[in-house]
């Protein structure tokens, strides 16, 4: 597979294991599943 892609941009996979979302420039963190945002 090349990737992923949304609109014709690229997209990246969310940090982490919390969910498995993808993530666009649209989209800002923080993001759970960073280091750190266990408590939230």
């Amino acid at each position: 597979m090349d990737g992923c892609f949304v609109d014709g941009e690229r997209v990246r996979p969310q940090p982490g294991n919390f969910y498995g979302g993808w993530i666009t420039a649209d989209v800002v963190s923080p993001f759970k599943g960073e280091p750190g945002s266990q408590g939230w």
